[in-house]
């Protein structure tokens, strides 16, 4: 990312538990790493990356959502985020009240130019900064906005959004323009769009392996890749064969037997399910044992699946069973997964569940073994 964005600095967005990979971990390797800071949603995001002995500036998104969330949010040394015109005043007044009076207190002022989803609305933009330029208690340090569609191949509304950003830009006084730190640019704006990058960049998903403007662009007709960055998916899922069984043919496995054995089989049993995040969505796909693509027999369970594996030879209980990650010359990405299922990449890393142990694995450079950090 350092490569791709140059000296524009970069944010971790490490919120819903770092997309699913175990935020703490993730988080102290980032810190590692020397990231300039990270990005959370929640409150208790926050409170865990402390307790967990994260130092990094932390900026929380889209909140907080009353005073009692910001105070806790300012205790734990969170920088809050501005969306509603209203917070300024509510803020200001809290400010005055709190032991900390005489401090301004940093804030980051989001914007809505386009998403509609949170932010100032551009119209009141203007009267937002006149407010806190009035307000002693509060010190601009931030101003940001989120793309919509970054990752869409030729968006024209990705340019509109950079060109009514830029304009917002302009009304900040020459000492603001110097020390607000302004960030526009999610993942794939600062993989593919050097035009948004400004002074931060916030990456989320490519962090962890994904570009979605190179899913966007193989998924239209004729479509194939534009050139970008080569990314290493973060998460592998694998569990164990516990057990194995012969079944002859015509033996109909799992609930409601809708899976029929075409042959004399063998059935491997892997325990993770539906409870684990294993969604009954990823059912109509396979999985890898032995470097083999392997079919999911039957229905997924809450705490387990079957798998036909009597395409892998001399296949034991024991063996590996990857569900998501690769094996051999076999892989299985997250987006095989999001396809299966209709929803997308983010929904697959976010459902697998805390009954899954995380191991956090470091790899420092090409060629060079794997380690625990």
């Amino acid at each position: 990312m350092r490569r791709a964005v140059g000296r524009t600095a970069v944010f971790g967005v490490v919120k819903a538990d770092a997309y699913g990979h175990g935020a703490a971990a993730v988080a102290l390797e980032l810190q590692r790493l020397g990231v300039d800071g990270m990005a959370v949603a929640r409150v208790s995001e926050v409170e865990e990356l402390r307790r967990a002995g994260v130092r990094s500036a932390l900026l929380l998104l889209g909140g907080p959502a009353s005073i009692e969330e910001l105070e806790c949010a300012v205790r734990w040394a969170a920088t809050p985020v501005v969306t509603r015109r209203e917070q300024v005043a509510d803020w200001s007044a809290w400010r005055r009240r709190s032991s900390e009076r005489g401090v301004p207190l940093g804030i980051v002022v989001e914007l809505d130019t386009g998403m509609s989803r949170c932010g100032v609305p551009l119209d009141q933009w203007s009267s937002t900064l006149r407010q806190l330029r009035a307000a002693p208690e509060l010190e601009l340090t931030g101003l940001m906005s989120h793309l919509a569609e970054s990752e869409l191949p030729g968006s024209r509304f990705t340019g509109e959004q950079e060109r009514r950003f830029a304009t917002a830009v302009t009304e900040l006084d020459p000492v603001e323009r110097r020390s607000v730190l302004l960030h526009l640019a999610n993942s794939s704006g600062a993989l593919r769009r050097a035009s948004a990058h400004w002074s931060a960049v916030r990456v989320g998903g490519a962090l962890y392996g994904i570009d979605l403007a190179s899913l966007a662009d193989s998924s239209g007709p004729g479509a194939g890749p534009r050139a970008g960055p080569r990314l290493r998916p973060v998460m592998s899922v694998k569990a164990p064969v516990v057990d194995l069984r012969n079944v002859p043919v015509g033996t109909g496995v799992g609930y409601r037997r809708t899976w029929k054995a075409p042959t004399k089989a063998t059935i491997g049993l892997v325990p993770v399910g539906y409870g684990d995040g294993f969604s009954t969505g990823f059912g109509s796909g396979d999985v890898l044992v032995g470097g083999v693509r392997c079919p999911i027999a039957g229905q997924v369970s809450m705490d387990s699946l079957t798998v036909d594996v009597t395409g892998v030879p001399n296949a034991a209980v024991g063996d590996e069973c990857v569900l998501l990650g690769g094996q051999e010359d076999e892989r299985i990405g997250v987006a095989e997964l999001a396809a299966r299922s209709g929803g997308g990449v983010y929904e697959v890393w976010c459902g697998f569940g805390n009954r899954l142990p995380r191991i956090a694995v470091r790899r420092d450079l090409p060629g060079e073994p794997d380690r625990a950090p």
